[in-house]
């Protein structure tokens, strides 16, 4: 039997700001937002595009990484979908949803 990945994963750029799996229903699992600048964070809507409401912010100092694992909280539900719209000069954010 193969090994699946137990949630599915997106890496989502500060160049490239964009919804996180398909439209529907999703839970946020956990994040990793790196800081390629002092200025570096990361918003999550309630949205299919940059018009949602904000259910998660995240900051991070250049060159420094913030880990939030909001899995033993049974995860953020997002009822629309999840748009991941990350800011700063570098920033990388890795996001595991269902």
């Amino acid at each position: 039997m193969p090994n699946y990945p137990l949630y599915q994963t997106q890496t989502v750029t500060a160049a490239s700001p964009a919804q996180v799996g398909a439209t529907g229903t999703r839970t946020l699992r956990a994040v990793i937002l790196f800081g390629g600048s002092a200025a570096s964070q990361v918003e999550f809507k309630n949205a299919a595009t940059d018009t949602g409401t904000v259910l998660l912010s995240l900051n991070c100092a250049a060159g420094a990484t913030t880990c939030v694992d909001l899995t033993s909280l049974g995860g953020l539900s997002f009822s629309t979908a999840i748009y991941c719209k990350p800011a700063g000069t570098g920033a990388i954010c890795y996001v595991w949803y269902d």
